[in-house]
């Protein structure tokens, strides 16, 4: 017997808000799937399973009902049936989703908000910060961990951000809570919550890419040159939801540049020189980075507790790199790694290990830059070539 599929959205299950093109399906249906928020709503007489229970899904024929909440186009089951029912027909009914309420709520449209879930998802706090920081709505869906409280006490140091927030949204319990981030921090709302935030001060940087005039200086404390860092960027291709270990990390000019280009990476800037500590947080903060975590110790030191990496640039090791490219040897995730080299000898002791890697790539990198000699000469003045190794675990 053939199935057809039917993905409807519940809403908050409020009869008032359920469409009734929904109501009418429920009625036509012969299984119906929900959870049992969304009882009331089905016939009697229907074949009930819990709306995660996919291998009675599997069993079920004729016409299958889905209720999910709110509406299936946002954070819903419908990736996840489409991918286990490739060959069924699917139909989708909309529904009145929490975003459209807490949105209503606030008097402002959906079209330009940046959507965020912690509901039964990892949200670090550096990307939910780096979202507010760059779009005027951001709209979190909550659940029991990332909370309403949990998002306001990060964002109460953000003086020109005020918060909406909706729980048990189109319930008799519904209640909605409006002001500055500070007046919730170690509140309790339920974890039917979502929190739009309505940032006044939006940070729009000038450039995606970072020049070396852009960044806070140091006396003493080298930088990688611009030319140089754009090709050791593109060697490490790192990627929205990226965890990234720069180690030495030096002035940070790496580290920072990750961190703006990739506002949801996670980075690690392992670094010993306190001085130059501090600069990377100087500089993470002038460019309103809260995905950018420093570690002023050695690296062997404190590796074992950072997040496995997805990617790790080596700029300097302090006699540590044949200990840290065993470390990372050792993991079980694939990583890729990319070193730069300014002496033959890091360089000898870099490729011993990293050719029998794999993708192995080894390229010499020499910049020049024109400098004034009188007012009528210019010439070309070069800086040292680097070398710039890099693999895959």
């Amino acid at each position: 017997m053939s199935r057809e599929i039917t993905i409807a959205g519940a809403g908050t299950g409020a009869t008032g808000q359920v469409t009734p093109e929904v109501m009418r399906a429920l009625c036509d249906s012969d299984a119906v799937f929900s959870s049992r928020r969304f009882s009331s709503l089905i016939p009697a007489g229907k074949n009930v399973h819990d709306v995660l229970d996919l291998a009675a899904l599997d069993r079920e024929t004729g016409k299958v009902l889905i209720l999910v909440s709110g509406d299936p186009g946002i954070f819903s089951l419908l990736p996840a049936i489409k991918r286990r029912c490739p060959r069924d027909k699917i139909t989708v009914l909309p529904g009145i989703s929490s975003l459209q309420a807490i949105c209503a709520h606030a008097a402002e449209t959906w079209s330009d908000a940046a959507i965020l879930s912690g509901h039964g998802r990892t949200l670090s706090p550096g990307k939910f910060l780096n979202t507010v920081e760059r779009n005027r709505i951001t709209v979190l869906f909550c659940d029991r961990n990332i909370s309403p409280s949990w998002a306001c006490e990060e964002l109460a140091f953000m003086n020109d951000v005020e918060v909406f927030i909706g729980s048990c949204l189109g319930s008799e319990s519904e209640s909605i809570h409006h002001g500055r981030p500070g007046e919730f921090s170690g509140s309790e709302f339920p974890e039917l919550s979502i929190l739009l935030v309505r940032n006044n001060s939006v940070y729009t940087p000038e450039r995606q890419h970072l020049w070396d005039k852009d960044f806070l200086r140091a006396e003493g404390i080298v930088m990688t040159n611009e030319a140089v860092r754009a090709v050791i960027l593109s060697r490490l291709e790192v990627n929205d939801d990226a965890t990234f270990w720069d180690i030495g990390a030096g002035s940070g000019s790496i580290s920072v540049s990750v961190g703006h280009e990739v506002p949801f990476s996670d980075v690690h800037a392992v670094e010993l020189n306190p001085q130059a500590s501090s600069l990377i947080s100087r500089n993470a903060a002038k460019f309103h980075l809260h995905n950018i975590t420093v570690h002023n110790s050695r690296a062997l030191e404190v590796i074992d507790a950072l997040p496995s990496p997805s990617c790790v640039f080596i700029g300097g090791s302090n006699g540590e790199l044949p200990g840290i490219l065993a470390h990372i040897s050792a993991m079980n995730e694939a990583v890729h790694v990319v070193v730069a080299c300014v002496t033959l000898e890091t360089f000898t002791e870099a490729f011993s290990i990293l050719k029998d890697w794999e993708d192995f790539e080894a390229l010499q990198v020499s910049a020049s830059s024109s400098r004034a000699l009188t007012p009528e000469l210019t010439m070309m003045k070069a800086s040292n070539p680097v070398m710039i190794l890099s693999a895959r675990k």
